[in-house]
């Protein structure tokens, strides 16, 4: 029972943080409208990209590394957090594209996420979910507030509220961890870089195929069609992600067990997917048109769920390969399919717009499905 609940509150945490997103964006594009909200969307889809690349795969680096010595755990946390604050500076290239204050509050919550998200690796080995769901329900208590709070809509005022609730988390999960009467020492050192780089290459290896779509929406299209778009796609790759999730109690018995009993997990997986899908995408549908009033044709919501439906039929193949110590296999397929959705939404965006971008992103989903799909036939 208390392994079921451990798994159901990491369950509600992993989703919790995209569905608050998503919440945002939606009530944010509510009060102040789409062309406002979209100037806040553009710093933070670079805010977060750097900050993902600052992470350098910490996280898998670390849990391997806890595993392997516990009694070092806490050198192993800090030394590897010390070291990659040495990428730091580089925030520095902010100031480039954004006004001076902009990129001062950027930068400033680009540190305070780098520290945030460096405590997921203790999350992870305490099994402390519950209290990253408490910080993350504070957290986004604070922006969400916020919105009908401000009567008008300033963009250096949203950084400064983003920064405020980042660092409120923060303390939060320090405290619920205990991190202040942990014995501190730590050793900078490169080898961190070496150490965290595989798993870094196979983190931007998925980045690549699932958020790279945005950001040439953000370049191409006008800042209305980047609120609408996030908007669109936040949704639907939550519905994607529900795979993800549901998979989440199958996964010691994936790497446990025989591949017939695998193949029966899977089998229960492509059950639930169609009506999972038809009823999200439904939910979605209903959503943005008599709520958000986006004025959408139905073929974009049908297109939307067919993003979301293969993400069913090979999360396991994924499963299977990480088992199977085939990780190059994984960032060999990801590399191939963002090299497919970039030349497919360069192709199409410009006579179709939002609609073609969605429709490469699908083809690309399914493209994904079939190359996953041969790969285990013949391997």
């Amino acid at each position: 029972m208390h392994r079921l609940i451990t798994i159901g509150i990491n369950t509600i945490q992993g989703f919790a943080n995209p569905a608050f997103n998503f919440l945002i964006v939606v009530f944010g594009i509510k009060v102040f409208g789409k062309a406002e909200w979209a100037s806040l969307i553009n710093v933070m889809l670079w805010v977060f990209f750097v900050s993902f690349v600052f992470g350098w795969g910490n996280r898998d680096h670390l849990l391997r590394a806890y595993s392997e010595n516990p009694s070092k755990m806490y050198h192993s946390f800090f030394s590897n957090l010390l070291s990659r604050c040495l990428l730091l500076p580089f925030a520095g290239i902010f100031f480039l594209f954004f006004p001076s204050q902009i990129a001062i509050w950027a930068i400033a919550l680009i540190c305070i996420l780098v520290l945030y998200n460096s405590l997921s690796t203790l999350v992870i080995y305490h099994q402390k979910f519950g209290a990253q769901l408490l910080a993350e329900i504070i957290g986004f208590g604070l922006i969400f507030g916020s919105i009908f709070y401000i009567k008008t809509f300033n963009l250096e005022t949203f950084l400064q509220i983003y920064v405020l609730a980042t660092f409120v988390k923060l303390v939060i999960l320090s405290l619920q961890l205990n991190l202040w009467k942990e014995s501190f020492s730590a050793k900078i050192s490169l080898q961190e870089f070496k150490l965290g780089l595989p798993f870094f290459i196979l983190g931007l290896s998925g980045w690549l195929i699932s958020k790279t779509d945005i950001y040439i929406v953000d370049l191409y299209l006008e800042p209305s069609q980047l609120a609408e778009y996030q908007l669109l796609i936040t949704a639907f790759l939550m519905l994607q992600a529900l795979a993800a999730y549901i998979t989440i109690p199958f996964t010691k018995h994936v790497y446990r067990v025989s591949n017939e009993v695998v193949q029966k997990i899977k089998y229960k997986l492509y059950l639930v997917s169609l009506p999972l899908t038809i009823l999200g995408g439904f939910a979605i549908w209903f959503l943005m048109e008599y709520f958000v009033k986006l004025g959408f044709s139905y073929e974009y919501y049908i297109v939307g769920a067919s993003i979301a439906l293969p993400c069913y039929f090979y999360t396991l193949n994924i499963m299977e390969l990480m088992k199977n110590h085939q990780e190059r296999t994984i960032i060999y397929i990801s590399f191939f399919a963002f090299l497919v959705s970039i030349s497919l939404i360069f192709l199409l965006i410009e006579t179709y717009e939002i609609l073609g971008v969605l429709i490469s992103v699908s083809c690309t989903q399914w493209l994904v499905l079939i190359v996953y799909k041969l790969h285990r036939k013949f391997s």
